[in-house]
């Protein structure tokens, strides 16, 4: 039986019970890990939002347990990051992270036999040390907007991936916008959209749910999950709330724009273990967002049986039909409160499409990813063998 490879993820950030970031780059790590490959993480930390925003600073190395007897290596080299500066077109944050990334992999031991980098920006350090140890080396792409040009130079960008093993893109809009930006060849890339845990969202009893969180059993309850920003349209959707009356309306997440108002239920951060029992409290799931990779909130929520009401952009097609969505211009407030009212007045269509939901999110299941993530890498690696 084959050895299987030791893996190098450089990610952004990874997650702990207690600062719940990038939970979507853990969950494929675990999956992979469960799968036999030994797994080891980058994922600099920022001494100024150590600062800043009180942080705890973490380990240099620490080791997640995913379960009894797999371990992922996770490695966190601390870095000082200065927003958005720039020298001779480069970021300085982006240079001081990709150097603290390139120092870490040495002391990585046993050597990782290829590097998965998530995000095009992690793909640039990824490539140049694939070129100095010669790795093959893959990047995954699901950035609401691909913003690696404006951390690096273009001509750094084409060196490091000149030699770029494959890409895994989260939704054929990720694919397009890769290729519009010439970041890789359409030969080298597969659309494998983001997935969910089943055994981490799933359905649940309503009425049990909404008694345990104290809500009423005869609310129409609507539910939102993402920060609180423009993008995400948390205030288009407080604003048609206003012409949905009897309703009310769950606000999952943290951010600048608050949204106030009698209707709101709950609004805040949860515990990610928690998030679940307030989707099934629900009727319905709306994100009126502007641009996404391939949104994790909509897969959670179709995995807990919601009818989804979210943008007609092209970066939802890979994972909503029209049985389970109702797909909107996401900047009319009007037609997001049509389309919440539509489904407010007819149960029998809300229980139709929750079915459909419940049925298309088994498609999206986190070790079916895994396994066409990995198929997708062995195999090109194996072509590389044989030439």
């Amino acid at each position: 039986m084959t050895k299987k490879k030791h893996i190098c993820f450089i990610v952004p950030d990874y997650p702990t019970h207690s600062d719940p970031v990038y939970t979507f780059v853990k969950q494929v790590v675990d999956a992979i890990a469960k799968m036999g490959y030994s797994c080891s993480v980058v994922a600099p930390q920022s001494l100024t939002k150590n600062v800043f925003k009180k942080k705890p600073v973490r380990p240099l190395f620490w080791q997640d347990c995913i379960e009894a007897g797999i371990r992922v290596d996770v490695y966190q080299p601390r870095v000082l990051s200065f927003s958005n500066i720039s020298l001779f077109g480069r970021n300085i944050s982006a240079s001081l992270v990709q150097k603290a990334v390139i120092r870490c992999f040495k002391q990585i031991k046993p050597r990782p036999d290829l590097l998965y980098a998530h995000f095009w920006h992690s793909g640039v350090t990824a490539g140049l040390i694939s070129q100095k140890y010669q790795l093959p080396f893959f990047v995954a792409t699901g950035e609401s907007k691909i913003w690696v040009e404006s951390l690096f130079p273009r001509q750094t960008i084409d060196k490091a991936l000149a030699e770029i093993s494959g890409v895994i893109c989260a939704s054929t809009k990720n694919r397009n916008e890769s290729l519009e930006l010439k970041l890789s060849n359409p030969d080298k890339m597969v659309v494998i959209p983001n997935a969910i845990d089943p055994k981490k969202f799933y359905k649940m009893e309503r009425m049990l749910i909404r008694r345990k969180l104290g809500f009423k059993a005869d609310d129409f309850i609507v539910v939102f999950m993402g920060s609180f920003d423009q993008r995400k349209g948390i205030m288009r959707l407080s604003e048609a709330m206003k012409q949905v009356n009897p309703a009310k309306v769950i606000y999952i997440g943290s951010g600048e724009l608050i949204p106030t108002g009698d209707e709101i239920l709950f609004i805040g951060r949860l515990p990610h273990d928690q998030i679940v029992n307030y989707l099934n409290a629900a009727d319905v799931f709306v994100l009126p967002t502007l641009a996404e990779g391939c949104s994790n909130a909509i897969l959670e929520a179709m995995a807990c049986g919601l009818p989804i009401i979210s943008s007609d952009q092209g970066f939802n097609d890979d994972i909503l039909t029209p049985e389970d969505s109702i797909r909107i211009d996401c900047m009319d407030v009007n037609a997001i409160a049509k389309a919440i009212n539509k489904l407010k007045n007819d149960a029998q269509l809300r229980s139709k499409m929750s079915e459909s939901a419940l049925t298309h999110s088994q498609l999206f299941h986190i070790n079916n990813r895994a396994s066409r993530i990995m198929n997708f890498i062995e195999n090109v690696i194996d072509e590389k063998k044989e030439v």
